[in-house]
């Protein structure tokens, strides 16, 4: 007995539907990342007053760095479902072409299309991730001027730090909304 092959539609159909499973998994990750990775943050900072020095001097080092994984990992997430919206809008160019008619449209024809990287739900969670690590990275300042008992040289150092952090997430965020998915 014979199996016939897919044809190029069945097969541009099949990997329709796994970007959009894709789509799915990469929005349930960008939805949950600010609330619960923000509240954890903040809960973390909010205890240093309550530690003893040495678990506040590592809390005030560790936050500023998690506030870096925490944007470039959301970035990534939001540069990621870029690319699988892309993907999915040149499937529905392509089948749309093959019959001669517009068949699918959603992603190709959407109001929003190329204004933002990853589409609105990406754009609003890259901006509440940035704004959450400003917060926490003001908060870690504050923190560590008025209530750690440090030496000013400390103060100074740790300051820079968390200047060099969000010099360095603004850049990153700069990149991302740059990015463009480049089509073959």
């Amino acid at each position: 007995m014979s199996r016939s092959l897919p044809t190029e539609i069945d097969v541009l159909l099949a990997e329709y539907k796994e970007m959009y499973r894709l789509v799915e998994s990469r929005l349930a990750a960008l939805d949950r990342r600010v609330p619960v990775l923000g509240a954890a943050l903040f809960t973390f900072v909010g205890s240093v007053p309550f530690l003893p020095l040495v678990s506040q001097l590592l809390v005030l080092l560790a936050v500023p760095f998690s506030c870096v994984w925490f944007v470039r990992t959301t970035l990534n997430h939001a540069r990621s479902f870029e690319d699988v919206i892309r993907r999915i809008e040149q499937i529905e160019c392509a089948i749309s072409d093959r019959f001669g008619v517009p068949l699918l449209g959603f992603q190709s024809s959407h109001p929003s299309r190329g204004t933002h990287v990853g589409g609105r739900t990406s754009s609003v969670t890259a901006e509440a991730a940035m704004i959450a690590s400003a917060l926490l990275l003001g908060s870690c300042l504050t923190i560590s001027l008025r209530v750690v008992d440090l030496s000013s040289d400390w103060t100074v150092a740790y300051a820079c730090l968390v200047a060099a952090i969000s010099l360095h997430l603004g850049a990153a965020v700069h990149r991302w909304s740059r990015y463009r998915y480049l089509f073959e």
